[in-house]
């Protein structure tokens, strides 16, 4: 008897460690956590600017010295700070793509929306991007008021929207892409006639109506000059002329410069892509 008294208590050990190792729903351990200012940065060696504004050297390289946290991040837990120091997220990561949970919180304090992304469970953190597991939405996700009050939820697989539960009455774009030719232009090399021809496709959430108001930023910046952005509709960027775009700046056009194009639905942004130009 007392034989099998241990058998079952040792199975029911056995479950809980089971249970726990489950619950935890990660295939991460002991992460770190760290902190990092998600604010804008610019200099020229003589002025200092965050978020557009002037200020010190040494406020400056108080926000910029987080940046390399964010860089050597992989994985770890990014918190995310605005410049008046409010906690804005918390995310697992590797460097700026998401790789697991994470939330958003209210400048009281209490969660906006918290969610997972897709981890990465190889251990091997090279290309992650091309790999599928950048930012990608997986599982539930909840959604609260500013009292801490669910809202409703939704829920992803694999980077693709399934459902809300409620379904709202305002719907949403939960996917932007940016092709050329029908392909996906994430890393690409363009010419200054194919970032011309990039097609902009929306993907909605549900069948209510939809109030869309488009617009693209695009950026080009370069170290040691100011970036300049410049604002389009869809039908007006046909006619981007990059070149001006670098001058007006004084990016020389052999310049190793970095391009951001961000599309926005009123004002918001819903999809930012990276690519180069071959001028």
């Amino acid at each position: 008897m007392k034989y099998i008294f241990l058998i079952i208590l040792s199975l029911l050990v056995l479950s809980c460690q089971l249970f726990s190792q489950a619950d935890t729903g990660t295939v991460y351990k002991d992460l770190e956590a760290r902190k990092f200012y998600s604010v804008s940065y610019f200099t020229n060696g003589s002025r200092f600017e965050i978020n557009g504004k002037t200020v010190s050297k040494s406020t400056y390289d108080k926000y910029k010295a987080t940046w390399e946290n964010m860089e050597t991040c992989c994985p770890c837990i990014l918190k995310s700070y605005d410049e008046n120091d409010l906690l804005l997220s918390e995310t697992v990561a590797c460097t700026d793509c998401a790789v697991g949970s994470f939330k958003t919180f209210y400048p009281n304090g209490k969660v906006k929306l918290s969610g997972r992304y897709k981890e990465n469970p190889t251990g091997d953190w090279n290309n992650i991007w091309a790999r599928g597991y950048c930012s990608v939405p997986d599982g539930e996700w909840n959604y609260f008021n500013e009292k801490g009050d669910t809202l409703y939820s939704e829920f992803w697989n694999d980077g693709n929207f399934i459902k809300q539960i409620p379904e709202q009455k305002t719907n949403e774009i939960w996917k932007v892409e940016l092709t050329l030719k029908g392909e996906s232009i994430q890393h690409k090399i363009l010419t200054q006639e194919e970032v011309r021809q990039l097609a902009v496709t929306l993907k909605f959430k549900n069948s209510a109506p939809v109030d869309t108001n488009i617009t693209i930023k695009f950026q080009a910046s370069a170290t040691g000059y100011r970036q300049n952005e410049k604002t389009f509709t869809r039908t007006s960027f046909q006619t981007i002329n990059i070149l001006s775009i670098l001058s007006e700046v004084g990016i020389p056009s052999d310049q190793k410069t970095s391009y951001n194009l961000k599309v926005c639905n009123k004002g918001e942004v819903i999809g930012s892509f990276y690519f180069e130009v071959n001028l």
